[in-house]
């Protein structure tokens, strides 16, 4: 078997992506102080964020469905049964099985208490990388919401041009800075559903489509990752769930020992 590099096995789900656009820069809440405008960058995120139902609370997320990595090198394009489950505020278990399409690997990804470890092909993996990989997808599980919390510039950038994946009249776009990266995302004017999140200097996006009501939770379905331009990933969610009982000890399987 090939060998496989670190980023064949660190999880898919942090890629992201940045873009530059002539921006109007405004930090604080969107009320803003008395006697001053709201700020409109963040009132639209806010109420994307409403309407994806991110105010109403959850302590466990179970998501189940296929994992699609294009055209990856030296193995062509992958399949894998595909399960992420969450349990707040620390806890993250992802398994990746591409047995069932024919080929050899399945990965289990842990992460508990602010550590991190992995299973590929029975060989343990532990690194700096994949711990803070992991972290990033805890941080995120709560959407526009931890980026209204923890971004620390907010903007408004100009109309957004039609692309090839989005028809620009259709959509309006916001911003912020997140440790030193901009982050865009581009809401549709009719839902105030997200539609696409742009990060990492603008050569990753994720466009977010097939929304369903989970519970009170507008969830996307079908996501399509894109790196430079090109189609790298993708997740079509068969099920989520939110709430269900997950024992802890579901979060320590497979945990090395310590050194």
């Amino acid at each position: 078997m090939k060998g496989i590099s670190k980023s064949k096995w660190l999880p898919a789900a942090v890629l992201a992506a940045c873009a530059c656009v002539a921006l109007l820069a405004a930090s604080g809440s969107a009320s803003g102080p008395p006697g001053k405008p709201a700020d409109p960058a963040k009132a639209l995120l806010e109420k994307a964020s409403k309407a994806l139902g991110e105010n109403k609370p959850w302590t466990t997320r179970v998501e189940k469905g296929l994992f699609v990595e294009w055209d990856t090198e030296g193995w062509g394009t992958l399949k894998a049964d595909y399960t992420r489950s969450i349990k707040k505020p620390d806890k993250l278990t992802i398994d990746q099985d591409n047995s069932a399409y024919d080929h050899p690997f399945f990965r289990l990804y842990y992460y508990s208490g602010g550590e991190a470890w992995g299973i590929v092909n029975l060989t343990t993996r532990q690194s700096p990388q994949l711990t803070a990989s992991l972290k990033t997808v805890l941080d995120r599980v709560d959407g526009i919401r931890y980026f209204l919390a923890a971004c620390d510039t907010f903007f408004v950038a100009a109309p957004v041009p039609d692309d090839s994946i989005l028809p620009g009249k259709d959509i309006v776009r916001a911003g912020c800075v997140l440790k030193g990266d901009t982050i865009l995302f581009d809401v549709f004017k009719k839902t105030n559903l997200l539609a696409r999140r742009i990060e990492n200097k603008g050569t990753r996006s994720f466009v977010f489509e097939n929304y369903k009501n989970v519970q009170g939770h507008r969830m996307p379905f079908h996501v399509l990752v894109y790196d430079s331009g090109r189609k790298a990933s993708e997740y079509q969610w068969s099920a989520i769930t939110f709430d269900e009982k997950l024992d802890d000890a579901i979060f320590e399987e497979n945990r090395p020992p310590k050194q």
